[in-house]
């Protein structure tokens, strides 16, 4: 028997895939034209456009410096409503105007100090005055002070009070009972137009003050006899006209008041008992 040879056919074989840059689509073409490539790799790669795959580790990302060859779409950081830089450039303008306030209000209330005198709530040299007063020793101190004087005129109730009796309004202090007769010490009698008796000798006196009324200088004659209990101070001479420091002098003196020269001008006034007569 003739020995037949097998015929081989040809078995249909398979398409082949490309390599993974140029892979082409399973369609019928005729010619595969550039850009008509498919990958259907994990990673898909392109001859135009490499990708560069990159390990995904936290701290590869921290240490890397560079800039990554993916885009990254990742959305901006916002702090209070801004992007980064425009929170630095609204931050750092607004410490300008803070910073100007403060330096302008230094230096207004510094002008407005040296304006008024060192203080903008006093008036110029209070504070001074006030400092300089307070501040010196008892030993150094000087008088920086003068008080106004009174432009009242001293009055005299003479001649209508002439020969009549003045009680001390110090008996409202000393009474033991009310509406009891006033001890003699506080009871006086007043004299218009008649000489000083305690410019006659062996008389004493005792104190002397500028008043404004004839009363006024009696009372400050009382006021020895409400410490004593007693007579210790009997007269009480007032000079209207006087002149600053004393009108009125008070003291003690013996003497008979008809003796007494007429002396227009000063009144005088004898606790009850206290003269002669």
């Amino acid at each position: 028997m003739p020995f037949i040879q097998p015929q081989h056919h040809p078995q249909q074989q398979m398409p082949q895939r490309l390599s993974a840059l140029y892979q082409f689509h399973n369609a019928p073409e005729v010619a595969p034209a550039h850009g008509l490539e498919y990958d259907d790799t994990p990673y898909p790669s392109s001859d135009k456009y490499p990708v560069i795959h990159t390990a995904a580790s936290s701290s590869y990302d921290t240490k890397y410096t560079g800039k990554h060859a993916y885009n990254d779409n990742r959305p901006p950081r916002i702090i209070f409503g801004m992007k980064i830089k425009t929170f630095l450039v609204v931050a750092f303008v607004v410490m300008l105007i803070v910073v100007g306030a403060a330096v302008g209000g230094a230096v207004g209330g510094k002008a407005l100090r040296q304006n008024n005198g060192g203080d903008g709530m006093w008036p110029e040299g209070t504070i001074s005055n006030a400092t300089s007063t307070t501040a010196a020793s008892p030993t150094s101190a000087t008088p920086t002070f003068t008080a106004a004087i009174p432009t009242y005129t001293p009055l005299s109730d003479c001649p209508d009070s002439n020969n009549t009796t003045y009680t001390s309004a110090h008996y409202n202090t000393v009474a033991s009972t009310p509406n009891s007769t006033p001890p003699l010490y506080l009871t006086f009698t007043k004299h218009c137009a008649l000489a000083s008796p305690l410019s006659a000798s062996g008389s004493t006196t005792l104190s002397d003050a500028f008043v404004y009324s004839f009363s006024d200088c009696v009372e400050l004659c009382a006021s020895f006899n409400v410490v004593s209990q007693k007579a210790d101070c009997s007269v009480a001479v007032y000079r209207p006209g006087g002149n600053r420091p004393g009108n009125c002098w008070v003291g003690k003196a013996s003497f008979d008041i008809g003796s007494l020269a007429a002396d227009e001008g000063t009144d005088v006034a004898v606790v009850l008992g206290g003269s002669k007569s």
